[in-house]
């Protein structure tokens, strides 16, 4: 499978500095416009420096500086800085501060600018100019991201969005919508980078600026590889190539050639895409990128190999192996061994082989690891940034609140006995109304450490999924596979251990998917699309997926669905839902028991019974099956192993789409588990 390049992923979030009013010789010019505005103030008989005019512009002059002249931008910040604080300028002193970070953060000097960031952040005035304010949190955003510290990078890049939407800055809705997407696709959530792309490019639109519009157009395009959109993929590089035409872009003209290449290399166009690798290849030697020209030597050696020519595959793949070793880039050296493993195999260079499976497996293993817990950590900083925000509201509501007070008892004393009076009955109802708005935010607060806890609770049941359910299976793949490599009877275990390891490899992927959706379920703003879904289509696709386990143990499906019986809902959802209610009928029926599926509509609702002959529950057990509190898991007839969160997942997606689901059961007399859906009447 071919991996993401990351290239773009780096170069993107600088791109809005060299061009986000200018290309870059447009800077030079707006250097040379600033140079001649400050002379002019120079000449003026009245000049001072001690003006915020003659600060401001020698701030923009800086500004422009960052990448071209950064000796001269060095200079004229310390000396912005130095006017400001000697005038008590503050809005100059924090544009001076953020030009300084800036600075640092272009120079390679990532921890200074970071810290540099957060002390500027620290100034309480910074909140009354919101641009600088993006600006510096904008700045820090980018020091996290090539520390790739990504949640917090993730965490500022919200913090901008939510003053660019409060100030309805349309540049800045765009660069961190295109920010945020480029984080999605960075830890490979396509369709979240998507989401984010389509609202940048929404406002590109208004902006009216091709340039910027090309960059978009490339990465969605490169997003829409990646999910195997290929029709829209394509169109978006017609469109991306169009622009380039008429605003020449050499940088982002050369990684578009090589998002080309991937395009004809995922349509298996060997020999077009070795001609679009080449072109960027050539391109590129103009520049100082390791992992962009990592990932073209990658394309060409995967090209090379589609054309049969083994001998120039393996140089290109060794190639970008040395590069994707000195950027220190996992997912690119996994890609390239994975590819020199099917190279020397096909030689029938055994040892060779197998020393490159070996290393695949091992990074396969490390980032798999690294993304389960990233992906945990970004989890975390979302609700960490929410909770932020409403504790900053609830501040920020109390402080208007006494604000007004002080005020009312200021103008108190300017009446007379009668007014005062007065304002004093005045005061007691608003004390009342305080002590109800104090109520309501003592009550918030309580909810809020009820989610809290929850939020905990879910974390603690991730890792024991993660650390007992999906560990053992994996290091028992680990060990027979090592087996198999290493001793010489290995492949008679192998042989012996495969099927089981086919099952717990099986029940992984299902619980692996559960643990995914369930994870969304638990963010806020997750949406669902819903449509019209052929019942009877969705649960004959669901049983096929079960056919194995059903002959395994001789269930007889007695499906009784009515092909005319339809519903609306989250067509993924939907077979979230029915894969876990027939996979635990399947897991706790006993061989040669009974399972029927059946239809009927209520009112405006379709009736699903899904209904089986296993072990049933007491009624204790079903109280614990969609407890938030309790952690309800059994072993099937035949040892099947479960998570307990199957049914937690079901109950919140029936919820989530307008439905109700209702269990009936008793100890060794089955179990029937009921949806109701709304019912789409054709």
């Amino acid at each position: 499978m071919l991996s993401k390049s990351n290239y773009k992923h780096n170069f993107l979030l600088f791109a809005f500095a060299c061009f986000s009013f200018y290309t870059a010789i447009a800077q030079k010019d707006s250097i040379e416009f600033y140079n001649q505005k400050i002379s002019q103030l120079k000449n003026c008989p009245d000049f001072s420096e001690n003006t915020p005019e003659y600060i401001d512009n020698l701030n923009q002059l800086s500004y422009y500086q960052r990448l071209i002249e950064q000796d001269s931008m060095l200079i004229n910040s310390e000396r912005a800085l130095e006017l400001s604080k000697q005038n008590d300028y503050i809005h100059g002193e924090l544009e001076a501060l953020a030009n300084l970070a800036s600075l640092y953060l272009y120079s390679g000097q990532t921890d200074k600018s970071i810290d540099f960031s957060l002390e500027t952040i620290k100034n309480p005035d910074l909140k009354n100019y919101p641009k600088t304010e993006m600006k510096i949190y904008n700045i820090l955003g980018q020091g996290y991201y090539l520390k790739n510290d990504y949640p917090s990078t993730y965490t500022q890049f919200l913090h901008t969005l939510a003053i660019a939407e409060k100030t309805s800055d349309q540049f800045h809705l765009f660069r961190m919508n295109m920010n945020l997407g480029t984080i999605f696709s960075r830890l490979d959530d396509y369709n979240e980078a998507l989401k984010y792309y389509a609202i940048a490019y929404k406002y590109v639109k208004k902006l009216n600026d091709p340039t910027k519009e090309a960059m978009l157009l490339s990465n969605m395009a490169f997003l829409n590889i990646e999910l195997e959109n290929l029709e829209q993929a394509k169109i978006e590089l017609d469109e991306t190539f169009a622009l380039f035409e008429k605003n020449k872009q050499i940088t982002w003209l050369a990684w578009t050639y090589s998002t080309l290449g991937l395009y004809y290399l995922t349509l298996n166009d060997f020999d077009n895409a070795l001609v679009n690798y080449q072109i960027s290849l050539d391109m590129h030697d103009g520049f100082n990128d390791v992992k962009a020209k990592a990932d073209i030597k990658y394309g060409l050696g995967r090209s090379y190999l589609g054309l049969n020519n083994l001998v120039k595959a393996k140089a290109s793949i060794n190639e970008s192996v040395t590069l994707y070793a000195s950027s220190d880039y996992d997912a690119g050296l996994e890609k390239a061994y994975r590819t020199l493993y099917e190279i020397n195999k096909s030689q029938d260079n055994v040892t060779e082989s197998l020393k490159y499976l070996e290393l695949t497996e091992k990074l396969s293993n490390d980032i798999f690891k690294k993304n389960n817990r990233r992906n945990l950590t970004m989890l975390n900083a979302k609700l960490n940034f929410e909770k932020e925000t409403e504790n900053l509201k609830a501040q920020n509501e109390f402080a208007l609140n006494q604000q007004r007070k002080y005020v009312k008892w200021s103008l108190a004393g300017l009446f007379t006995l009668m007014v005062i009076v007065f304002i004093i009955l005045k005061a007691n109802q608003r004390e009342k109304i305080l002590n109800k708005k104090l109520a309501n935010q003592a009550e918030i607060l309580n909810n809020n450490q009820e989610s809290l806890t929850q939020i905990n609770a879910n974390q603690d049941r991730l890792f024991s999924i993660v650390g007992h359910d999906l560990r053992g299976p994996i290091n028992s793949l680990n060990d027979i596979l090592r087996l198999y490599l290493e001793d010489p009877e290995g492949k008679v275990y192998f042989e012996q251990f495969a099927p089981q390891l086919k099952e717990d490899l099986e029940q992984v992927q299902f619980t692996m998917d559960n643990l995914l959706h369930w994870g969304k379920t638990q963010m806020q703003g997750s949406s669902i699309n819903v449509r019209s879904i052929s019942v009877k289509y969705e649960l004959d696709t669901i049983l096929q997926l079960y056919r194995n386990e059903i002959k395994k143990k001789s269930i007889v499906i007695n499906n009784q669905v009515a092909a005319n019986h339809n519903v609306f809902a989250d067509q993924q959802q939907f077979n979230i839902i029915f894969r876990n209610l027939i996979n635990n009928a399947i897991k706790f029926t006993p061989n040669e028991g009974l399972i029927t599926i059946s239809t009927e509509i209520k009112d405006k609702n379709l009736v699903i019974q899904v209904t089986d002959t296993g072990v049933g529950m007491t009624e204790a057990d079903i109280q614990k099956l969609f407890s938030n509190t309790e952690n309800f898991s059994k072993y099937g007839t035949n040892l099947e192993k479960g998570t307990g969160l199957g049914l937690r997942l079901v109950k919140a997606m029936v919820i989530k789409n307008d439905g109700e689901i209702i269990v009936k059961s008793q100890p060794n007399q089955g179990s029937q588990f009921i949806i109701e859906l709304p019912v789409d009447i054709a």
